[in-house]
């Protein structure tokens, strides 16, 4: 079977980490194939926040756990309340995309760079996380000092975010594809 299709089909969410640092070399690649992902008019709206530094995403954890424990919803609730919350599921990294505020297909544009990213860090024996959770601090206004300290440039919004690492998972059995998902037109 050809590589890429291989790593596609094989790739998974990680959510637990082996507590080893990942290489430069490892990230560098990752960060290119990011920068090489389409984009509408090859805009590339995305900047790209690497946080090695684990105290730095236990921080943005507590933000987000602080806003988490006073919704409404009692599942999300408990969740928060769990001791053991972790936006990053104890990666030892996590790499930020935002996007331009004002580029349309932003939102498209940064998701297609983080999937990129995490079939290029599933190739290098690395396992990964798609996030989206991490940001709910950071939309609020108690949180919002955040995006100072990550340097998240004016104009740009985090919008998702990529946690990675040597994975210390086991995974089970792969849940079986949804089925008439697709359609033919001829």
């Amino acid at each position: 079977m050809n590589e890429v299709i291989k790593n596609i089909l094989e790739r998974r969410c990680i959510r637990s980490y082996e507590d080893r640092t990942v290489e430069e070399d490892k990230i560098a690649a990752i960060l290119e194939c990011g920068q090489y992902a389409p984009s509408a008019i090859n805009r590339q709206p995305w900047h790209f926040t690497v946080i090695t530094n684990r105290s730095v995403l236990d921080k943005i954890s507590s933000e987000n756990k602080k806003i988490l424990l006073k919704s409404p919803v009692e599942r999300v609730r408990l969740m928060a309340e769990n001791p053991k919350f972790d936006n990053f599921n104890g990666a030892p990294m996590a790499i930020i995309v935002s996007g331009e505020k004002d580029a349309v297909y932003a939102p498209a544009d940064c998701a297609n760079a983080v999937e990129n990213m995490a079939i290029a860090a599933h190739s290098l024996g690395l396992g990964s996380c798609y996030i989206a959770s991490f940001k709910i601090a950071m939309e609020k206004l108690e949180g919002a000092y955040l995006l100072d300290e990550l340097s998240i440039p004016e104009g740009y919004i985090p919008l998702y975010a990529l946690s990675l690492g040597y994975g210390n998972d086991t995974l089970g059995e792969r849940a079986p594809r949804k089925e008439n998902t697709i359609t033919f037109i001829k």
